[in-house]
């Protein structure tokens, strides 16, 4: 049995953590837990100092983000055997870890494994079982709005993990450099998944590692704040992580869906993914020296990669997808 810790990033929980830390209370396999606070003013490390005594906090001056956090967190843990992320507003089944954890101790390939992540207002509907990316650079969810069926078991390969609900090896986490900490919130997880891909690295969903999840809970669904760092960091992953085989047979879709965004950022008076767009420029030099390391390792065949590549989905279908998201977010937060 690998040791296994779960790391929570708190920022102002209240009584979400709480729940959360009460389901892992209750899960069938040993784990430690490990809260690493962002510097909250709501008492909610308090709260857990009282209830939960026997879990780890790690007090943190300032909120550095997400990103960041699960690094330090990283850097503390003793062993070299799973680390798994979880959301602060998640609730997981008992045997969430025990199902997360066991494919890497099976399959010496996985760097990494994907919870299942229901929505807490419509558990029969799918929020996240890992990432996929497409042609145009767009990172989702995976079988987001699909239909969830409990009685699935199975490991289902995916291009890489999502950070909510998420197992990785630790070895392969440091190998590769952890989560960017400029990104401080957002798609990190799947700037991660590219480079442990790159480096050969596999990815399984295990469809029976079930949490709800109330669906940024934490930072608001849709947010000026959520729309600027999605801008963004969409902008760093790219600069950061795709081949140039790739960028060169898929700039145009890359392209035409950023002046789309743009255009309906105009049109709309959108005050968050226009900075977002202005804040990734800025930071391109810098993301692109650490594109030459982060590309001197790769082991991985362009052929092989263009495979987890799918078609670009339509405007119509985001703006679906985007609203089936914020109405179960809205739904949860009531």
């Amino acid at each position: 049995m690998i040791p296994a810790t779960v790391v929570i990033v708190n920022y102002n929980g209240g009584d979400a953590i709480q729940q959360s830390l009460l389901a892992l209370a209750r899960q069938t396999r040993p784990h430690d837990t490990l809260i690493v606070d962002n510097a909250s003013t709501d008492g909610s490390v308090r709260r857990i100092r009282d209830r939960f005594p026997s879990v780890q906090i790690l007090p943190l001056r300032r909120n550095v983000g997400f990103a960041r956090a699960v690094n330090i967190a990283a850097a503390r843990i003793q062993h070299d055997g799973a680390l798994i992320t979880l959301n602060p507003d998640t609730v997981p089944v008992p045997t969430f870890v025990e199902s997360l954890v066991e494919p890497l101790a099976n399959d010496a390939r996985l760097a990494s494994t994907a919870g299942t992540l229901v929505f807490a207002s419509n558990p029969l509907i799918v929020a996240s079982a890992g990432i996929r990316v497409h042609r145009n650079g767009v990172a989702l969810d995976d079988r987001l709005g699909e239909p969830f069926d409990d009685r699935d078991t199975s490991l289902r390969p995916v291009f890489g993990a999502s950070g909510g609900a998420a197992a990785y090896r630790l070895s392969a986490y440091r190998a590769v450099g952890g989560l960017p900490e400029p990104f401080f919130l957002y798609l990190e997880d799947v700037d991660l998944a590219w480079r442990l891909r790159l480096h050969g690295w596999e990815s399984v969903n295990v469809s029976a590692a079930v949490a709800t999840h109330a669906y940024s809970a934490s930072s608001i669904e849709g947010s000026p704040f959520k729309r600027r760092l999605l801008a963004r960091n969409r902008i760093w992953t790219l600069a950061r992580c795709l081949p140039k085989e790739l960028w060169n047979r898929d700039r145009g879709a890359i392209l035409a869906f950023d002046l789309l965004a743009v255009g309906h950022g105009t049109v709309t008076r959108d005050g968050a993914s226009l900075p977002g767009r202005a804040a990734a420029n800025a930071g391109l030099p810098s993301r692109l020296r650490e594109r030459g390391d982060i590309h001197a390792g790769t082991v991985i065949d362009t052929g092989e990669l263009e495979t987890w590549i799918q078609p670009a989905l339509s405007p119509r279908r985001l703006l679906e997808l985007r609203r089936l998201t914020g109405r179960l977010a809205q739904a949860g937060a009531h």
